[in-house]
């Protein structure tokens, strides 16, 4: 597609995407979708794919197996409702599911996330001090839980792809501001996009934003982003206090290394940067 064909399906596919995000227990109507998006039914998902590099239903599958991670880790709901929002009628067919995704079954997995936080036994998390060289981000602003945070990470990198500034393969950052454990959840401010050139022409909706080079502690974690609040609460509760160190004034960034569109949550790997003094 040439860049202006680009950035126009990128603009109408938008409200899909705010659509889908607001309602992960809903079924897609393809029509209602296409209505949306101001699109042909008889075109809309090829549409879809070429901008997005997953169908609907691998979005609206990646949203709600994630949702179901987080039900099973912070509630007490029966694994067949939980099965049945992410879209499973059969509990075997959900198991299977939920078990090649985060490398256990759910039941399992709701046994060993539902204990409470243990510092001494997370004490394996590797750290490194790092000179981090500085970038250049392409990002939407989000607000509201981080939990939520994907869909405007999918939008941030279609706005980018079809701006041509970044590929689809480029590595994300996310920025966040404030704790969850003390700012309630609709007050919580982050950032989602993607490292681009300096002069990068970033359209009416991306905005700039500068990381800028200094010493960073970063912790490198291996796992589902639903689980991420454990390493946050080793590194500030066990390696801060023991390290010496002073953080800067500046906030948390993540860098994320592979795409969670192919890439298993138990396989997923972050950066969790902590700029310092």
């Amino acid at each position: 597609m040439k860049p202006e064909t680009l950035n126009h399906y990128a603009h109408r596919l938008t409200p899909v995407l705010n659509w889908l995000a607001a309602h992960p227990d809903a079924t897609p109507d393809l029509h209602h979708l296409a209505d949306l998006a101001c699109l042909s039914p008889y075109h809309f998902h090829r549409v879809y794919r070429a901008m997005l590099g997953e169908t609907v239903n691998a979005t609206m599958q990646r949203l709600r197996m994630h949702r179901a991670a987080i039900a099973l880790a912070d509630t007490q709901d029966p694994l067949r409702n939980v099965a049945q929002r992410a879209g499973y009628d059969s509990d075997a067919a959900f198991n299977r599911a939920f078990g090649s995704a985060f490398g256990i079954p759910p039941g399992k997995y709701r046994a060993a996330r539902s204990q409470p936080f243990n510092p001494q036994e997370q004490a394996m998390y590797p750290i490194a001090i790092e000179t981090f060289p500085g970038a250049t981000l392409a990002v939407l602003p989000h607000r509201g839980s981080y939990q939520d945070i994907g869909t405007t990470f999918t939008r941030a990198f279609m706005l980018a792809g079809s701006l041509g500034i970044a590929t689809p393969d480029a590595i994300g950052f996310g920025i966040y501001f404030d704790d969850p454990e003390q700012v309630p959840v609709d007050q919580l401010r982050s950032l989602a996009g993607m490292t681009v050139a300096a002069d990068a022409k970033l359209g009416s909706e991306l905005e700039r934003f500068e990381i800028p080079a200094g010493r960073c502690a970063i912790l490198t974690y291996t796992g589902p982003y639903n689980e991420m609040s454990k390493p946050y609460n080793w590194m500030f509760s066990e390696w801060l206090p023991a390290s010496g160190m002073t953080p800067a004034d500046f906030p948390m960034f993540e860098q994320y290394l592979n795409d969670p569109r192919t890439t298993p949550p138990a396989q997923l790997q972050t950066r969790i940067c902590l700029p310092l003094k």
